[in-house]
């Protein structure tokens, strides 16, 4: 494929974030928390995938996925869960896709749609600080993904 050029938002090395390849997988895998824009073509189809960083309050921190498709496309998607969280939690469409892994619920969580066929509280999630949280989904135009990150607070 030399008549092909590498598309410029995405790094010809990439480390840990960008687009990776593999056997099995084809996805993003996301360490760093900034805004960022994914651009990629994927078995024919367009992928536009937004990355953007919302803090609330000095406490947690919001790191948020826009799909912008031209088809339904399934990929998979690894955010790495910094080490210093005290909790975490994950939703699709502002409903809960991963719950906390920590008892420690912060004060005002942010507001997201529990799941209602299982109100159980010994939920397991596989949420770990210090390691990546992998998401592989089949996306479709206009899919919202949000992983919340909350923190000591600092005062």
């Amino acid at each position: 494929m030399a008549d092909e050029k590498p598309d410029s938002d995405i790094p010809e090395t990439i480390s840990a974030d960008g687009l990776i390849s593999g056997d099995l997988f084809t996805g993003i895998a996301v360490s760093d928390y900034t805004d960022r824009i994914y651009d990629f073509v994927l078995d024919g189809t367009h992928a536009h995938v937004i990355q953007r960083i919302t803090r609330l309050k000095p406490d947690r921190l919001c790191l948020g996925f826009l799909f912008l498709l031209d088809a339904p496309m399934r990929f998979r998607l690894d955010v790495l869960v910094p080490e210093q969280c005290t909790n975490a939690r994950v939703s699709l469409q502002n409903q809960e896709l991963i719950g906390y892994f920590s008892s420690q619920i912060p004060d005002e969580p942010d507001e997201m749609i529990s799941p209602s066929c299982d109100q159980r509280q010994d939920k397991i999630s596989t949420l770990r600080p210090g390691e990546f949280q992998s998401v592989n989904f089949r996306w479709e135009s206009g899919d919202v993904l949000k992983f919340f990150f909350y923190f000591r607070d600092s005062e």
